[in-house]
């Protein structure tokens, strides 16, 4: 069943499909960006998010947002799954502030600005999907009945440095009021927030009816608010032209650190930022000997590697604390625990010419 917000305002899903995945290359390319990498080598990561919104959110409501450049690798993976007008193209990926005020605009047309919208992004790894729509609905509730943001927090596991964090305060009906955020702590705090356990990871899923977003926007960032009224009336060289005058850090930094309407849920499931292949180790590893192998591999005395074969057998042996992707056209050796480090590959394809690789 669909959710419905308080009176006549309904749920939308707007799904930020930004970022070209070059730590994911050579799965990851210019035509198959990060979105619609498939951990499975089936279901992509786009595919996924939308499967697990729904049915709490018909597709009906469910909105992606793209950059322009990529609107035909997304337009493909999209078919049959929503509608074709939901694909809501930028003109360019500008963070993710000017996406959701954008997105937001387009929806507000559609649907009206008592909408009430789930923001979340395209790639992330979530388990299980009953969780997530569990966590979603409440957080949808809570947004109808509090004119406020709401994020979702992760417990986190533990004292990530890498990721922003939010430290729960008072009790807000089925969630909490946001005490402060701390962005990217060092090692010695980490520790001592992940002891406390008044402190959860921010996922950047954030619930709101679009009227608040725009009274939010019109306290902390007035020319986006304005942008967000009008950017989805404007024809598409008029658009590109606005778009490139606007210049807004993250969403989380441009409002929902600054707002004092802030409030958040406890996430009801496990949750992977899988930025890396480092990252989907971390996510997919569970086995005594630590492997993650996808496709057409055999690992042998083997520990703490992730291999992703082709047509091609590989075969693994003696080795740890490595990637080994083989796409057919290229091949990827590389320490594990440097994969951060991948996304040098690409800027020396480019670097070299070898624009067949990108």
């Amino acid at each position: 069943m669909a959710v419905r917000a308080t009176g006549k305002a309904v749920a939308a899903a707007l799904i930020i499909a930004g970022g070209r995945g070059t730590r994911f290359w050579p799965e990851s390319r210019a035509g198959r960006p990060k979105p619609l990498f498939a951990i499975d080598g089936k279901t992509s990561l786009l595919e996924e998010t939308i499967a697990r919104t729904q049915p709490l959110i018909p597709k009906e409501r469910i909105f992606v947002l793209v950059a322009a450049d990529q609107r035909e690798p997304f337009r493909r993976a999209l078919r049959g799954l929503l509608p074709p007008r939901n694909l809501i193209l930028e003109p360019a990926g500008r963070g993710t502030a000017i996406a959701i005020a954008y997105g937001s605009g387009v929806i507000a047309r559609r649907l009206g600005a008592e909408t009430v919208i789930a923001v979340m992004p395209a790639d992330h790894y979530v388990t299980p999907a009953a969780g997530f729509r569990a966590t979603v609905a409440s957080a949808i509730a809570l947004a109808a009945a509090n004119d406020a943001i709401i994020v979702v927090g992760v417990t986190p596991t533990r004292p990530e440095t890498g990721y922003g964090y939010q430290k729960i305060g008072p009790a807000v009906g089925a969630g909490f009021k946001v005490d402060r955020f701390v962005e990217k702590p060092e090692p010695a705090r980490a520790r001592q927030m992940l002891k406390s356990g008044n402190f959860l990871w921010n996922v950047g899923i954030f619930v709101m009816r679009i009227a608040t977003l725009a009274r939010e926007l019109g306290e902390h960032a007035p020319k986006l608010a304005t942008a967000m009224s009008t950017l989805a009336t404007q024809r598409d060289a008029d658009l590109s032209r606005a778009y490139g005058r606007l210049k807004f850090d993250s969403f989380d930094r441009v409002v929902a650190e600054k707002s004092t309407r802030v409030l958040s849920v406890r996430a009801g499931f496990r949750w992977f930022d899988v930025g890396s292949w480092e990252g989907l180790w971390e996510a997919l590893s569970d086995g005594a000997d630590g492997n993650v192998t996808l496709g057409n591999v055999i690992a042998l005395d083997t520990n703490g590697v992730i291999a992703r074969g082709g047509k091609r057998l590989m075969v693994l042996l003696g080795v740890s604390d490595l990637v080994a992707v083989d796409t057919g056209d290229a091949i990827l050796i590389a320490r594990r625990s440097q994969s951060q480090e991948v996304r040098r590959v690409p800027e020396e394809l480019a670097r070299r010419g070898l624009s067949q690789y990108l």
